[in-house]
């Protein structure tokens, strides 16, 4: 499945974006551009690969659904402290791509401290939420006071399956053998997964949240949308259902 409508004229889409049909709306979140460079600058060192899964996630996004704006909720490039030489290049990359296609929209995100600067350059302003006729647009890492549904980043929703291995006799180990990027989805709030490919999920059943939005938001009636790479949309019910079934796992 490619697409799912969860209220009127909004859509989950496989390629980890929300679909505002009558604002010709894509918003995605949480690219972290720049990830590699900061984690070489801490002495690990990793393939570098994200700007191009990104662009070709954003091609294969603005081919499918033929949108007039992306929104970018938060969290566009990853240092928090300044700009590394990595997210000047690879920000600027994927801005003049996503400025060929369509009009990009900035909201701010606790990463994007220095972001300003890099979309100063692009004639780009960085914005504190964006605002609809019937949504609103944060990152989702402060509160937000607004009448509208809101739709946020920053949790990085997954689901996380596990597996027990038995070590040695009577002993077992339970290891997590696939993470899900996720969309939770609810009346009043609705979580995008992360658009980078490394931004490692948090499982939708273990609370609190990082959010303060999510922590005073009855999330538990809450629909979980996976997204799989191969298979597209999976509807997995609701957040209390997993709760329930975590702690059941937890308990043998």
């Amino acid at each position: 499945m490619d697409r799912l409508e969860v209220a009127a004229g909004v859509e989950v889409t496989r390629d980890l974006a929300l679909f505002l049909r009558h604002e010709r709306t894509l918003v995605i979140s949480d690219l972290h551009l720049g990830f590699e460079g900061a984690l070489a600058e801490q002495g690990v060192s990793i393939p570098r690969f994200q700007r191009r899964v990104i662009l070709e996630r954003l091609g294969r996004m603005l081919d499918r659904v033929k949108a007039e704006r992306v929104v970018v909720a938060g969290d566009f490039k990853h240092e928090f402290s300044r700009n590394l030489v990595d997210e000047w290049v690879e920000v600027k990359q994927v801005l003049r791509f996503l400025k060929d296609r369509v009009t990009p929209v900035i909201v701010r995100g606790n990463h994007d401290n220095y972001l300003a600067t890099i979309l100063g350059d692009l004639g780009l302003r960085l914005e504190d939420r964006a605002d609809f006729a019937d949504h609103t647009i944060v990152h989702g890492h402060e509160d937000v006071s607004t009448l509208h549904p809101i739709v946020m980043g920053h949790e990085h929703p997954a689901l996380k399956f596990r597996q027990a291995f038995q070590v040695s006799r009577g002993t077992s180990e339970v290891m997590t053998v696939a993470t899900i990027p996720a969309f939770l989805v609810s009346k009043s709030v609705i979580v995008l997964p992360a658009f980078s490919p490394l931004a490692l999920g948090v499982d939708v059943s273990t609370q609190p949240y990082l959010s303060p939005i999510l922590n005073r938001t009855d999330i538990d009636g809450a629909r979980v949308i996976g997204v799989d790479e191969r298979d597209g949309l999976m509807d997995f019910g609701r957040v209390k259902d997993l709760t329930r079934v975590r702690a059941a796992l937890l308990m043998k």
